[in-house]
């Protein structure tokens, strides 16, 4: 055997035992799978090929001279073309299972003319040898011969046929193995136009342009030469057929590897990746060694036995690091890819991170699932809080479906820790709703989204468009995308809480410069009056006001206010009151009339019961120091004397907005001088301390009585300061606002 020959030898069996291991890996990753069986099948016989020309090269020199054991053992290379039904069968369920479609018993018929083939070149290729044996001498076969020779006789024009068709049947089958080539590539096109999935596109086109150019070579090397006149050299035959080899292989192995075909796992696809790297370098390994050897023995002129044994230890110390980099390379190359799980939740991670907003997230996770699964269907089930339920839908743009707490398959759903198939939770579709809604949406695996004890909601996958089960590392990759879900739908509830509050502080900030405008910018002072006024909201906004206006008679209006409620709501309502009151005040009403419009105003524009407002109105005349008023049931202001006795200003009625139509009545008192009007809402007389004891109108009256000889505005900080001693560094729960009011002597 030359050195042409051994690379030949050598290349055809690495080929052909490389496509035998990957037949072996399909059909060991899911042997029930009829696909996965079919392209096991195609795989196998596709290597036997190689594996019979290679050994029938290496033994051919060592045949014993008998023409039948020649026959026979060369025309076992026959059995492998057995390749083309079963590449018609594979074309029949891959990308689209047409016998699921047409459940037909005649679709193994396809192997008869190439079993009847194998049979036909094996048992009866020497003829001349089978009549031989089918001739019997005179009195050969004894008592038997009566019998014996019409058999022998009808075997042997049976011979003819036979015979005949020996002498053609190269050109035969080659039609039907063409025939049957133009077949599958045509039903593999007709497949790849009803795929949606972009993934299983890809491993369709991956394996029709191997396999064009495959079956293209080996219809030019084999078939067109039994059909036409045309000769190849032995090494232009060799080499295509090396060709056809690589090409075909590599499209297999190719989509494997990076179109995840047939759904291989990816331990199987590493493994794959080592496997052939190492039989790429063996291959190399071998032919450099012999090259080499060969090259040495000429040039020393004798062959030199420690010389090859060098050459293969530094081939083993090399092998290993060698083949690690060449492994590397291919994985970074197609391995880590759309269908590499790990890189699948790197990628995830990266971009999961960063998305606060829902759609964005389940869209990413469609697509993800779709793209690394095939999944066809992917839905949603979220908590809503709004609408205190679970809402299911798909972004698909079909309806929304709202779940209640009492589903039974839900509840079955809340008991999942991982995800599982449809089978675990279909023992409570009675009485369910969403049993029907799975049901609809073909369902096969539920993953349920847990954060701690409480379940967020779930996800539910329908059938792969591939037509395969779901693995352990489906089970595992939605295991992981699960918990990163749990952890983005956190960050976005708490981003969306965070907006909210962001745009509510932005509303309460608005309202409060809105609301501070509203109060008075300056103070009104007499000849014989001097006002002070405080207002701290316990809030940004609050519900507590004063206000003063001057009328054209030269009377001083004033009123003090608590709105009920805090916030934004008690602010707007507090503005609804002041604009009220201050339309009145312009138009001259007395105070009785004043505080009966505003009330029947604020009620009519009042749609809950719960908005209303304590309110004390009073309008003071610097003239005759007359002061009237009216009090809808707010704290009593506290009329001080000098002599440090007191009274309570109660007169007036019910609470402002509550009811329309309240009557109001309003009493006149002469002030003197020194007299002190103390006006406050109750955060002030409410406010507690350590161990949650009110202020109290007591301590208010005492505080007066103390410092009731200051300016208004001493009197005020003074208070503040008796209050913020006794509370401490207790914040306050509601609103405080005070207005002091003090009488002097006639340009005093």
């Amino acid at each position: 055997m030359n050195n042409q020959q051994l690379i030949f030898v050598i290349t055809f069996f690495a080929f052909g035992t490389g496509l035998i291991y990957l037949a072996w890996r399909v059909l060991a990753d899911a042997p029930k799978n009829r696909l996965n069986r079919a392209a096991a099948g195609m795989l196998f016989l596709a290597g036997l090929g190689p594996v019979f020309s290679a050994f029938g090269t290496v033994v051919s020199p060592y045949q014993a001279a008998s023409p039948f054991k020649e026959s026979f053992i060369y025309n076992l290379f026959y059995f492998w073309e057995l390749f083309f039904p079963v590449l018609l069968y594979f074309s029949w369920i891959f990308p689209i299972d047409r016998l699921a479609e047409r459940r037909t018993r005649w679709r193994y018929l396809i192997f008869v003319p190439h079993i009847f083939h194998i049979i036909l070149v094996i048992f009866f290729a020497d003829t001349d040898r089978i009549l031989e044996m089918l001739t019997l001498e005179p009195g050969q076969g004894g008592i038997f011969n009566p019998i014996l020779e019409p058999l022998a006789a009808f075997f042997k024009w049976a011979m003819v046929p036979i015979g005949l068709l020996l002498a053609s049947h190269k050109k035969f089958f080659s039609l039907i193995n063409l025939f049957y080539v133009i077949l599958a590539v045509s039903f593999l096109y007709r497949g790849m136009r009803r795929v949606e999935s972009k993934q299983l596109k890809n491993q369709v086109r991956v394996l029709i342009f191997g396999l064009h150019i495959a079956l293209g070579l080996y219809v030019f090397i084999f078939i067109l030469p039994n059909l036409i006149p045309l000769e190849l050299s032995e090494t232009l035959a060799s080499i295509l057929t090396v060709l056809a080899l690589i090409v075909g292989a590599g499209s297999v192995a190719y989509a494997i590897i990076r179109y995840q075909f047939l759904d291989i796992r990816l331990i199987v696809r590493q493994s794959l990746v080592y496997t052939v790297s190492s039989a790429f370098l063996v291959g190399i390994y071998v032919i450099v060694i012999t090259q080499l050897s060969g090259m040495l023995e000429k040039f020393i002129g004798r062959q030199l036995p420690l010389l090859d044994i060098m050459f293969i230890v530094v081939a083993l110390i090399l092998f290993q690091p060698i083949n690690n980099k060449i492994d590397n390379i291919i994985k970074r190359m197609f391995i880590r890819d759309s269908s590499d799980y790990r890189n699948i939740i790197n990628k995830l991670s990266s971009k999961i991170i960063n998305i606060l907003d829902r759609d964005q997230l389940y869209k990413l996770v469609e697509d993800t699932l779709k793209g690394s699964m095939q999944v066809s269907r992917v839905g949603f089930a979220i908590y809503d809080d709004a609408r205190q339920a679970y809402v299911y839908f798909s972004q698909s743009g079909a309806s929304e479906n709202s779940l209640t707490d009492t589903d039974p398959m839900l509840g079955a759903i809340g008991q999942l820790k991982a995800p599982a198939g449809y089978e675990r939770i279909k023992a409570w579709r009675t009485g369910s709703t969403l049993a029907t809604i799975l049901q609809v949406a073909d369902v096969e695996v539920v993953v349920p989204l847990r954060d701690h004890d409480h379940l967020l909601g779930f996800l539910t996958l329908s059938h792969k468009t591939s037509g395969f089960r779901f693995t352990y590392e489906d089970m595992n990759l939605l295991s992981t995308l699960a918990n990163q879900m749990v952890v983005t739908l956190a960050n976005v509830r708490l981003y969306r809480e965070s907006l909210i509050k962001q745009r509510l502080e932005e509303e309460m900030n608005l309202a409060r410069s809105i609301q501070l405008d509203l109060l008075p910018k300056e103070l009104p002072r007499g000849l014989t009056y001097e006002v002070a006024a405080h207002s701290q909201p316990s809030r940004t906004v609050g519900g507590d006001f004063y206000d003063f206006v001057r009328t054209d008679d030269d009377h001083l209006a004033m009123v003090i206010a608590d709105v009920s409620g805090k916030g934004m709501p008690a602010a707007l309502l507090a503005a609804q009151i002041q604009a009220a009151l201050r339309t009145e005040v312009i138009n001259h009403r007395n105070v009785a009339d004043t505080i009966t419009n505003v009330n029947n105003i604020v009620a009519g524009l009042s749609s809950s019961s719960g908005k209303y407002a304590t309110m004390f109105y009073g309008k003071y005349d610097p003239q005759s120091c007359e002061f009237e008023f009216s009090n809808a049931g707010h704290n009593y202001p506290v009329l001080l004397h000098p002599d440090g006795s007191c009274q309570f200003l109660k007169s007036g009625g019910l609470i402002i907005g509550a009811f329309e139509d309240n009557s109001y009545v309003a009493e006149k008192i002469c002030l003197k001088p020194d007299d002190i009007i103390f006006f406050y809402t109750d955060g002030l007389s409410e406010a507690l301390d350590k161990s949650e004891e009110e202020f109290g109108e007591d301590r208010i009256v005492e505080c007066l009585r103390k410092y009731r000889g200051l300016k208004p505005a001493e009197i005020r900080d003074c208070m503040l300061e008796e209050v913020t001693r006794f509370s401490g560094t207790e914040a306050q729960d509601d609103d405080t606002t005070m207005i002091i009011l003090k009488i002097h002597e006639n340009g005093q």
